[in-house]
């Protein structure tokens, strides 16, 4: 098994066409100024935008697992985990939604493990052994 394991909301290409988006948006946005325009149009670009940021910060989300710990992105916050702080991975199910992934740590708190299907537990719990030697 390789040492680091990634799984994202979306692909790289995908991340980055999301970002050339936003900057479109954002200076199409800033020229809609230089026009005189009714604020109704500006509100509806200014909804454009939050929605092309939106994009963006929902696209960062994902989990990278390593033999040292996992990383969590949530989309605005990366937090690192190391493996020593978790007790347990699980894979949570659910009548009305689709199964998630989390680790529970040590001081009680929980994690849900962005992008994470429940087929990788085995995979966490692999590097999870490695990484505690």
């Amino acid at each position: 098994m390789d040492g680091r394991v990634e799984w994202r909301v979306f692909s790289p290409r995908q991340r980055r066409a999301r970002q050339a988006f936003l900057v479109v948006m954002l200076v199409l946005f800033a020229v809609s100024f230089t026009f005189d325009i009714d604020g109704a149009t500006r509100v509806v670009w200014a909804l454009l935008v939050l929605s092309s940021l939106g994009m963006v910060v929902t696209g960062r989300a994902g989990t990278v697992a390593d033999t040292d710990g996992v990383e969590v992105c949530d989309g605005l916050r990366t937090r690192r985990v190391p493996w020593a702080a978790v007790e347990d991975v699980r894979a949570v199910r659910s009548q009305w939604e689709d199964p998630k992934v989390e680790i529970h740590l040590t001081d009680g708190a929980t994690r849900t493990l962005p992008s994470v299907g429940a087929d990788a537990v085995s995979q966490l719990e692999q590097l999870r052994a490695t990484g505690m030697g």
